[in-house]
């Protein structure tokens, strides 16, 4: 008797993870087909033709830590790559906003991490960033995570995008932010942060890497 029920639970199982990983694979299609459509109607203002790969979110939180952290902020979520890995870190001291412009993008993130009392999912611009960490009382920000191809933002978005960074960020903070191009950009990295390392990360589609940065500077 043992032995049947302990099959059946077995088998029971199996099924669920089954099911569970036919859920992650279809989220991963799906997701990919909707980044990939965002991708020819926008162009260069979405950052990639497919979401992060997995260890480009990990590699994009990297410098984040997570036992001193108090306010992390991210600037275009799209749908959750780079956010998932930093809920599954997250101390409940933390706060995590993820800021999403995109309607589309906004729907697949509130259906992923609603719920989470220390996550919040702003449909916004990211270049409000100072009047929405105003409303939210914020007076630093330790990590700014950034999916967003900043060198190719318009300019009205991106100076004040910049400007809120470096108004914000604490002075131990550090900006990370994803490139699909590795090191061609490093000059404009260089010319809004004192401190900039590169990180190469080759699995990805296509490959690319993560600008941290530290010190922002004041960009005119």
């Amino acid at each position: 008797m043992d032995l049947v029920v302990s099959k059946s639970r077995f088998v029971k199982t199996l099924r669920m993870d089954a099911k569970k990983s036919n859920q992650r694979r279809k989220h991963r299609v799906n997701s990919g087909l909707l980044f990939l459509s965002k991708f020819l109607q926008h162009g260069k203002t979405i950052a990639s033709v497919w979401p992060s790969s997995r260890m480009l979110a990990r590699a994009t939180i990297k410098e984040v830590d997570w036992d001193k952290a108090r306010v992390i902020v991210e600037l275009g979520a799209g749908t959750g790559a780079i956010t998932k890995e930093a809920v599954a870190r997250l101390k409940p001291h933390t706060r995590l906003l993820a800021i999403e412009r995109d309607v589309d993008f906004v729907g697949v993130l509130r259906e992923r991490f609603s719920g989470l009392k220390n996550v919040e999912i702003i449909h916004g611009d990211v270049c409000e960033i100072e009047s929405i960490l105003e409303r939210r009382h914020i007076t630093k920000v330790d990590y700014f995570l950034s999916g967003l191809p900043t060198p190719h933002l318009p300019p009205a978005v991106r100076k004040p995008m910049l400007a809120g960074v470096r108004k914000y960020m604490s002075p131990q903070g550090v900006y990370s932010n994803i490139t699909e191009v590795p090191l061609l950009y490093r000059g404009h990295y260089r010319g809004w942060f004192e401190n900039v390392e590169f990180q190469f990360v080759p699995v990805n589609i296509p490959p690319g890497g993560v600008y941290h940065c530290r010190s922002a500077m004041d960009v005119q």
